[in-house]
């Protein structure tokens, strides 16, 4: 066996309702004295941030409220919030929201102990992370990014039309609140497709190249519990079960990621974000089973294992059957909950081809991918997906 380090990330507190403990951990138990929440409007609009204001006012502590993040955060908009955070007196950043959010936070908490620009410190830069951060704790309100157990930081580059990373160690938050209660209000459609992100992070993480014994077992472990629980909470989103399920398996699922490391999946989803504009959750959704027929041969019994964890029988068959299974499977997921499942459908257009291969191509972890990839099997992946 080869050697692997493992990393534990972001302690987790988790809980029904934990959120309305949030002041009293936050001031009695980590000693903090000012709040500076970082979200969205519409986690506003949702009344999530009334939520946890009710729980940071019970606990007796002060708090700023700042909701002007958008999607798919520009290197713009992540300077313009660090300097008001910098001017907040704030101690501690609570970032509330999904990956946007919470990616927002993890650069602007830098910023506050490094010089410059988000730019100077994205992949390929000219500066580096060499200090701790600002404290960063995070709610996650969708069960899929995975955005508070990790490292990464995902930044548009309007310039380019490009996502490119902050990625240290020094980026992982303090906790993580994890509280489905919040998630309850999640529309059919949000839950479904992040709920495939997450399944995307558990798959691509359990057949990398980077995958080691511990990763593999938690990989395993969210696959199953998200394959047996996404179409109930996406059918049924008040059903506290299958929400609570959906959030413990996204964390996990951000846990083996951590470790495990990405793939093509991730290569061409964040691409096409950059260049068309497709939610994140959206295009991994969609290009997950695509991606998935190219890497089966990769890694045949891991394949299997998938399917197996996906509820499949494959009694009787032979090992490359049963691991197309976890193909045939990921389709019919993907069919059940109603998401997108050509790019023609989502805005992008065979002209975009190039810039997405290029992207791809360039993307920091295709290394790890199961199977080595050139660009004819980017625009081979593409073409079955596109129509």
């Amino acid at each position: 066996m080869k050697d692997f380090i493992f990393k534990m990330p972001a302690k987790v507190r988790f809980g029904e309702g934990i959120s309305a403990k949030l002041g009293t951990i936050l001031k009695d138990e980590m000693g903090f004295k000012k709040v500076f929440v970082a979200t969205d409007k519409g986690i506003v609009a949702a009344g999530i941030i009334d939520k946890v204001a009710d729980g940071l006012e019970a606990g007796g502590i002060d708090y700023q409220v700042y909701d002007e993040l958008i999607p798919d955060p520009t290197i713009e908009i992540v300077d313009e919030a660090a300097d008001i955070l910098r001017n907040s007196g704030a101690d501690v950043v609570l970032a509330v929201g999904g990956g946007s959010p919470i990616d927002t936070a993890k650069a602007m908490c830098m910023l506050q102990t490094h010089e410059g620009s988000v730019r100077d410190y994205l992949f390929g830069g000219t500066k580096q992370v060499t200090k701790e951060i600002m404290p960063l704790v995070c709610i996650p309100t969708t069960a899929g990014t995975g955005s508070e157990m990790t490292a990464a930081s995902v930044i548009t580059n309007n310039q380019d039309q490009t996502k490119v990373s902050v990625t240290h160690e020094n980026l992982i938050p303090k906790m993580a609140f994890i509280d489905p209660t919040l998630q309850v209000g999640m529309p059919p459609f949000i839950t479904a497709t992040t709920g495939m992100d997450a399944l995307t992070h558990a798959i691509e993480s359990y057949v990398s190249l980077n995958a080691e014994p511990v990763s593999d077992a938690m990989g395993l472990a969210a696959i199953k519990m998200i394959s047996e629980n996404i179409r109930l909470a996406t059918a049924n989103g008040s059903n506290m079960e299958a929400r609570t399920n959906m959030a413990i398996a996204s964390t996990i699922a951000g846990v083996a990621f951590m470790n495990g490391g990405l793939g093509v999946v991730h290569g061409i989803a964040q691409t096409i974000g950059a260049v068309a504009h497709v939610a994140h959750g959206v295009a991994n959704s969609l290009l997950l089973p695509y991606c998935m027929e190219r890497n089966v041969v990769g890694n045949l019994a891991k394949f299997k294992n998938i399917a197996v964890a996906m509820g499949e029988n494959v009694e009787g068959l032979s090992e490359r059957d049963a691991a197309q299974l976890a193909v045939d499977a990921v389709f019919q997921l993907a069919e059940d909950l109603h998401v997108p499942m050509k790019l023609k459908d989502v805005g992008v257009t065979r002209e975009m081809f190039p810039e997405i291969i290029k992207g791809t191509m360039e993307y920091r972890l295709l290394g790890v991918n199961p199977c080595k990839l050139k660009e004819a099997d980017i625009e081979g992946i593409l073409e079955r997906a596109f129509e």
